[in-house]
């Protein structure tokens, strides 16, 4: 089953064929992704192993992105063969499934009608998912279905006391106001990759996970269940990001609305583009603040323990939750290749058992880094979230067959 799977960001597209197989792990056929062009030009540039052809001309738009995907895995000059003609359906990662989309979906018109009443709640990726899927049924047709893999599905067995607010019932209730968790792909795959790595008889049951890059966020899961997240209604709450403020007292947003007489839609742009590292220190990228700190940069230096802090916050509160941990886990961009990042986020929890193998933290994108005497693993995982989503979108189509 070829299985031809998007993850559009808020301004990247990665996409994937995949072959699909109820005895196996998914095989990738093809992939790439297209991200923003260094010189700021507002090209989109495409990046895949090995090299495809040079785009024919500039892209601006991650719809435009993926009519060039489906172009070219449809050139059997370029492939021998038409795979898109093979294609069983299209995948796609939507952030925000709100109270409607708790599983994998199935996507016709009426789904989607419903997901763009969400945008709002998720402006800088719910649109971008929807415009890609837009310009795949259009290239496409209806005839090949359109799948939804929601983030927000990990979380939607939270414990009512996780995932509610203490707010008015009615809120609750009339509007959906609770915590519904994001990340889910990802946080799923890091907590099934590092419990796999834990060595036999050693107890895997309660992780930690670190989802740490332009987005960031920490999950408790115990037995495969999610029972804590540091996002929330939307994924501004919880943790220090790239552009994203993360926790933050309401009273003071609805103060400066006040006073500085902003509207809500100039406060979510704010809050989701011009706040976090970017907010703090002039750049949402860790690795640009890093080198500025080692220049004596205060303000970078402030940045970093700012995030670290918040970080670290939130594995010791999750530690508490869950009773003690067997397993921490770090992804994402920053949770993968910096290593002084996740030493100085686990840093202090020695009280707790928790201590890492600094030579190993410093030469590891991906392995084991917790110190022989630590009462938990802890693991860098470079995560695969295109393999999760394939496999959701499988078994949907399995059962459905």
């Amino acid at each position: 089953m070829l299985l031809l799977v998007f993850n559009a960001g808020s301004s990247s597209l990665k996409f994937d064929l995949l072959d699909c197989t109820p005895e196996g792990a998914p095989r990738r056929i093809k992939s790439g992704a297209f991200v923003d062009r260094a010189d700021g030009s507002g090209d989109l540039v495409l990046a895949t192993a090995p090299p495809v052809p040079p785009v024919p001309a500039p892209i601006r738009t991650l719809a435009a992105a993926a009519e060039f995907v489906l172009a070219w895995l449809a050139d059997a000059g370029a492939q021998g063969r038409n795979l898109i003609a093979d294609v069983a359906a299209t995948v796609h990662r939507i952030v925000h499934g709100g109270e409607r989309f708790s599983a994998t979906t199935r996507l016709d018109a009426p789904d989607l009608a419903a997901l763009a009443e969400l945008d709002e709640l998720a402006p800088l990726h719910n649109p971008p998912a929807l415009a890609v899927i837009a310009a795949v049924r259009a290239r496409l047709g209806t005839g090949v279905p359109v799948i939804g893999v929601f983030d927000t599905a990990y979380y939607a067995n939270l414990p009512e006391a996780a995932r509610r607010y203490a707010v008015p019932a009615r809120w609750y209730r009339d509007f959906g106001i609770r915590r519904y968790g994001f990340h889910g792909t990802a946080h799923r795959y890091l907590c099934a990759a590092a419990r796999a790595r834990v060595l036999t008889g050693k107890p895997t049951g309660r992780v930690v996970s670190l989802q740490l890059g332009r987005g960031c966020s920490v999950t408790a899961t115990r037995a495969e269940r999610a029972i804590a997240t540091s996002m929330g209604f939307t994924p501004l709450e919880g943790l220090v990001m790239g552009t994203r403020c993360g926790d933050l007292d309401p009273g003071a947003l609805l103060y400066l609305m006040e006073r500085a007489n902003l509207s809500p839609a100039e406060a979510r742009r704010l809050l989701n583009t011009e706040s976090g590292l970017q907010g703090l220190a002039g750049s949402g990228d860790m690795q640009e603040l890093l080198r500025r700190e080692q220049q004596g940069d205060s303000g970078a230096q402030l940045a970093i323990e700012i995030f670290c802090r918040r970080a670290r916050h939130y594995l010791g509160a999750f530690v508490t939750e869950l009773g003690g941990v067997d397993v921490i886990a770090f992804g994402g961009g920053i949770g993968e290749h910096s290593a002084e990042v996740r030493r100085r986020i686990v840093s202090g929890l020695e009280w707790a058992g928790i201590t890492i193998d600094e030579e190993a933290n410093r030469s590891a994108d991906a392995g084991s880094i917790g110190a022989p005497d630590s009462w938990a693993a802890v693991e860098v995982v470079r995560v695969d979230e295109a393999s999760v989503l394939a496999e959701e979108a499988a078994a949907l189509l399995r059962r459905a067959a």
